[in-house]
C-alpha cells in the first residue's frame, strides 16, 4: 500500500448524513450537504446518495459535472460566488446559486434564458464575519435588480459565519438575519422561501433548542464528514468523529538538537515555526508535507508524538515522549481536521483507501 494514505470511513460518513438529514427534517429545516471537502470523490458521494441526500452544494464546476454524470438529478447549489467567466458553463448543471453582485445575477439571467431554464438565487448577507455578503442596507437594491430579470428567481437570503473571522452563530445574529429577511419581504411585498442561516457551527443552536423556527436551510459539510465543529471547538454528540485518518511513513529517525543553528532568515523569524530549546530530542521525519496536508490540523493517535512543522515534502515530529520503539519505515496515524482533509483529498499524491 502506497503512503501517505488517507483511510476514509465511508459508512460512518453515510450514517452522519442520514442522521443529520432526519434531525433537520423533524425541525422543518432542509439540509444542503456541502460536498466540496472531498474534491469530487465519487466513492464518498455514493455514500451521500445512499443516505438519501437530495440537495448538495459544491464550489467547483469540475466536481458538479462529475456528480451529474453519475445520474444525480436532485438539487445542486453553486456554493462559492461564481466567477463571471464560468457562469455559462455552470448553468446547465446547477439549480441554485449564492450571489452578492448584480452583475452575477444579470449573467445568470442571460445564460439561463438561453438554456431555457430558471436558476434560483440566494443573496448572501454579511452580518459580521466579513466573508462574502452584501450589507443589509444595500440588499433591497440588489433584490430589485434580480426581481427585474428573466429566468432567475430570488429564492431567499443567507449568511455565512465562522469561516473567515470566526464569528460564532448565536441567537443575536440569527435574529438579525430574520429581521433583515422580514424587512426585505415587506419591501418586495412577497414572501421568500429560503432563509439559509449558516453551516456546521449553527447546529449548536439547534441542539440547544434556540435556533429560530424561521430558519429553513442549513449548509452542512464538516459535521457530516468529520462529526466535528471546529468553530465551537467540539465533537458533535451522536455523530461519528474523525472519519478520515492520515497514515504516513517514517523516512528518518534521529536524535538532534531542538534548537536550530546558524543565521536565521527573515530577520530572525525563520520559517515561522515555534521553536523551543529542549536540548537533544528524538525526531521522526515523515514523507508527507504542505503539498498534501495542513499540518496544523494533524492530531497524532500515538501518545507522545508532537507535530513540530512541515516543509513541502516532509512532516517533522518529536517522538521523544513515545514509549514504544519506532523505526524507519513505521507508519504513524493522525486524526485530521477539515483543513487537513481538504488538502489530503485534493492531493493526488495521497492514496485513498475506502473502509466500510
Amino acid at each position: 500500500m502506497n503512503y501517505p494514505r488517507l483511510d476514509i470511513y465511508v459508512n460512518q460518513i453515510e450514517e452522519n448524513a442520514n442522521k443529520l438529514q432526519k434531525e433537520l427534517a423533524m425541525k422543518g429545516i432542509k439540509l444542503t450537504a456541502v460536498v466540496k471537502g472531498f474534491a469530487g470523490d465519487l466513492n464518498i458521494f455514493k455514500a451521500y446518495q445512499r443516505a438519501g441526500i437530495k440537495s448538495i452544494a459544491d464550489s467547483r464546476i469540475e466536481n458538479i459535472i462529475k456528480f451529474r454524470e453519475t445520474g444525480y438529478q436532485d438539487e445542486i447549489m453553486m456554493l462559492r460566488i461564481p466567477m463571471p467567466s464560468e457562469i455559462n458553463e455552470i448553468v446547465p448543471y446547477i439549480d441554485s446559486s449564492l450571489v452578492t453582485e448584480a452583475r452575477t445575477a444579470e449573467l445568470f439571467s442571460r445564460e439561463a434564458a438561453a438554456a431555457g431554464k430558471e436558476i434560483d438565487l440566494i443573496v448572501m448577507v454579511d452580518i459580521g464575519d466579513r466573508r462574502e455578503g452584501i450589507l443589509a442596507e444595500k440588499l433591497i437594491e440588489l433584490a430589485r435588480v434580480i426581481e427585474s430579470l428573466e429566468a432567475v428567481n430570488l429564492k431567499g437570503i443567507g449568511t455565512n459565519l465562522g469561516c473567515f473571522a470566526g464569528i460564532i452563530p448565536d441567537k443575536n445574529n440569527t435574529e438579525k438575519l430574520i429581521t433583515i429577511k422580514k424587512d426585505l419581504e415587506n419591501q418586495l411585498d412577497r414572501k421568500l422561501d429560503i432563509l439559509s442561516a449558516g453551516n456546521t457551527a449553527t447546529l449548536r443552536l439547534l441542539e440547544q433548542n434556540s435556533l429560530a423556527s424561521e430558519i429553513t436551510n442549513l449548509r452542512i459539510g464538516e459535521a457530516i464528514l468529520l462529526g466535528t465543529d471546529i468553530i465551537n471547538e467540539r465533537l458533535i454528540a451522536g455523530l461519528n468523529h474523525y472519519n478520515f485518518r492520515l497514515q504516513a511513513e517514517i523516512v528518518e529517525l534521529k536524535e538532534k538538537p531542538s534548537n536550530p543553528e546558524g543565521e536565521m532568515a527573515f530577520g530572525g523569524a525563520g520559517r515561522g515555526q515555534i521553536i523551543e530549546d529542549k536540548g537533544l530530542r528524538k525526531r521522526a521525519i515523515l514523507a508527507v508535507g504542505k503539498q498534501d496536508i495542513d499540518y496544523h490540523g494533524l492530531y497524532p493517535q500515538l501518545e507522545g508524538v508532537e507535530v513540530l512543522g512541515a516543509s513541502s515534502d516532509h512532516l517533522i515530529t518529536d517522538i521523544t515522549g513515545v514509549s514504544k520503539k519506532l523505526k524507519v519505515g513505521d507508519i504513524l496515524t493522525f486524526k485530521i481536521n477539515y483543513s487537513a482533509m481538504l488538502g489530503a483529498m485534493t492531493s493526488h499524491y495521497v492514496t485513498k483507501k475506502y473502509i466500510k
